[in-house]
């Protein structure tokens, strides 16, 4: 292993700093363009996620100098959602602002090169450093913030070998990127033709004729006319040998940012499984979360299980389950009103989804739209599972990269 060198990270930064006081940075100051302002939904799994960005004039950011991150900065979140990390592109915007959560980071590049410094706070020894002064009480915060990231202790080769590692890291991160991007691109294009067939009735063959104002061939369903409906439930939890399995066990925080859902947090066992056999969904079952957080909607590929907070359509044809998912993808606000009820949390019993009223059109119709389609679909479930199969790799590649039991040469 070639020479490794151990330093604390406040030695061999240029810059660590907080975001600014609440009070000098407010939701009144917001503008629909500006310089963006980097809040933890920013940060994410990839590391910089350039959507939902709220953003200040041009003023105001210059008001608030020691709080602008730069291309190559990290900015870290020191308070709510911990762990988080995220580095400025060198494509994009000038300069940010970072908000109340977050803290910046500029390196010396004359000792570290930033994207490897940012794999290195996405190891677990990054983490383990990162959140080591954390308290829990109240919301969770890391004391100290700056005076912790400034006692990290990091170990580090040649910038010639962190260059090599970070090249090898950002290859896999690049190519889940492109799988993501192209996956919102199907979406999208999919999303499209069941929008212009089934809401703007521009479908092939259409002759413009109108019955009570739908095509002809078309009806009003409930959703409980399209198949089964399949309301979840959790096996008791007293059983150990229930969970733990090879089968999904869905929740609505494994629905977020899926088409289809092909890992769960929690999982069951056969045992499990067949503890409430009638609540297993077969593949390709539409689901909707109900509870709380109302109209998500994803696919199984596989047979599995959801807790109660979700509601499935088992569809009686095989070639009406994509038009079911778009169907309950337009239908969010639809959902969110029905489960309203007048109370805080948003609740919608398996009743209220059952009778939902939705269009039905003819099966030709939808026999042409499943096989359309189907291609678009079935990419993405592939592109899902190269997803998960790459992010295995880098996840099993960065602890050892990290600590030199694979040696990279620069």
């Amino acid at each position: 292993m070639s020479k490794w060198t151990t330093y604390q990270l406040g030695d061999i930064c240029d810059d660590i700093a907080m975001g600014p006081f609440g009070s000098n940075l407010k939701i009144d100051n917001f503008i629909s363009e500006g310089v963006p302002v980097i809040r933890g939904m920013n940060l994410h799994e990839g590391g910089f996620n350039k959507k939902n960005f709220a953003y200040v004039s041009e003023e105001k950011a210059n008001s608030l100098k020691r709080c602008l991150a730069y291309p190559d900065d990290l900015v870290f979140t020191h308070r709510g959602t911990l762990g988080q990390v995220g580095i400025i592109p060198r494509i994009g915007f000038e300069k940010y602002l970072v908000s109340q959560s977050q803290m910046r980071l500029s390196v010396n590049k004359q000792y570290i090169y930033p994207k490897y410094l940012y794999y290195f706070f996405k190891s677990p020894l990054g983490q383990k450093e990162l959140l080591k002064n954390t308290s829990q009480v109240g919301v969770p915060a890391i004391a100290n913030p700056t005076k912790s990231l400034k006692q990290v202790e990091i170990t580090l080769p040649a910038i010639e070998t962190q260059q090599s590692i970070a090249s090898i890291l950002s290859s896999l991160d690049k190519k889940i990127e492109l799988n993501l991007q192209m996956n919102q691109s199907l979406e999208t294009m999919a999303q499209a033709i069941f929008k212009e067939w089934f809401v703007n009735f521009n479908f092939p063959g259409f002759d413009g004729d109108l019955v009570d104002g739908l095509p002809k061939g078309w009806n009003e369903w409930s959703l409980r006319d399209f198949g089964k409906i399949v309301c979840g439930k959790t096996p008791s939890k007293a059983v150990d040998e229930y969970f733990g399995g090879e089968y999904m066990f869905l929740k609505i925080p494994d629905m977020h940012n899926s088409v289809f859902v092909i890992e769960t947090l929690d999982t069951l066992t056969n045992e499990g499984l067949q503890s409430q056999s009638n609540k297993t969904l077969p593949p390709y079952s539409v689901c909707v979360s109900s509870i709380a957080t109302v109209g998500l909607v994803c696919m199984n590929p596989v047979p599995c299980q959801t807790n109660q907070q979700i509601n499935s359509i088992v569809p009686s044809k095989p070639f009406w389950k994509y038009y079911l998912f778009f169907l309950a993808k337009s239908m969010r606000e639809i959902l969110a009103a029905t489960a309203s009820g007048g109370t805080a949390t948003l609740n919608m019993n398996t009743s209220q989804f059952s009778n939902l009223k939705a269009v039905k059109p003819a099966d030709d119709l939808l026999l042409s739209f499943d096989e359309i389609v189907s291609s678009m679909m079935e990419r993405i479930l592939a592109n899902e599972y190269e997803i998960k199969s790459l992010t295995q790799i880098r996840d099993r590649l960065l602890p050892k990269l990290m600590t030199g039991k694979i040696e990279v040469k620069g």
